[in-house]
């Protein structure tokens, strides 16, 4: 795992090992998103019941950066979503035969990352190197973890150590400074506190995600 010192060291020596050629600015801003429903019938096409799982989420992804030649580029990303999680055991069926469910949890959950990242080029592919330097989440679905004070409604902080960000996608020109931007993003993270605190049993809470990024970027010679 990548240490992250050693993620500053690389982002500074990114941009002073290599001689300028072209230099230029570049803003990438894209919309992720994620969908998902889970269901039981009796036979396809019977009326639809209660879902077993109901997932939806929406993000966008802005990074500013410094594009030092045409290989590296430095910069800074904000990274936020917003989604709504809802799972549930199956129950059989009702009268009118639609599916009914027990033990249904969730709600809405939002997420904030800012911190620094590393492009490398080569054609029009990039492979982007993202850090959370500053990471919190608000999930009010994950009312069973609490905080080693029994709070369970406070926000997520991030562990510093285990808070990643890998983005692989490519570009298609436009315009003279306008390309269109297809990326697959991965992160990767552990929340270590809630409200401010050490979670339950000094435990570390983690997640991962894939999404699409779809957007654009502008290019400022």
């Amino acid at each position: 795992m990548i240490k992250p010192y050693s993620f500053v060291v690389l982002f500074l020596l990114s941009g002073l090992a290599f001689s300028q050629n072209e230099p230029e600015w570049l803003i990438d801003s894209g919309l992720t998103f994620n969908h998902y429903q889970a269901q039981i019938k009796a036979e396809v096409g019977d009326p639809r019941g209660e879902r077993l799982a109901n997932i939806f989420e929406l993000g966008i992804n802005v990074i500013g950066s410094y594009k030092w030649n045409k290989w590296f580029a430095t910069g800074l990303f904000f990274r936020a979503d917003r989604g709504q999680r809802d799972l549930a055991k199956f129950n059989g069926f009702d009268d009118s035969g639609k599916t009914t469910i027990k033990d249904k949890v969730g709600g809405t959950y939002s997420e904030l990352w800012i911190g620094p990242v590393i492009h490398a080029y080569w054609k029009q592919l990039t492979l982007e190197l993202g850090y959370a330097a500053f990471g919190i989440r608000k999930d009010n679905g994950r009312r069973d973890i609490p905080n080693s004070s029994g709070e369970t409604k406070g926000s997520f902080t991030l562990n510093p150590k285990v808070a990643w960000m890998v983005n692989v996608g490519g570009f298609i020109p436009l315009s003279d400074n306008i390309d269109a931007s297809l990326k697959i993003e991965y992160r990767g993270r552990y929340y270590l506190k809630r409200d401010g605190k050490k979670l339950l049993d000094n435990i570390d809470h983690g997640t991962q995600s894939i999404v699409p990024v779809i957007g654009l970027r502008l290019r400022i010679n």
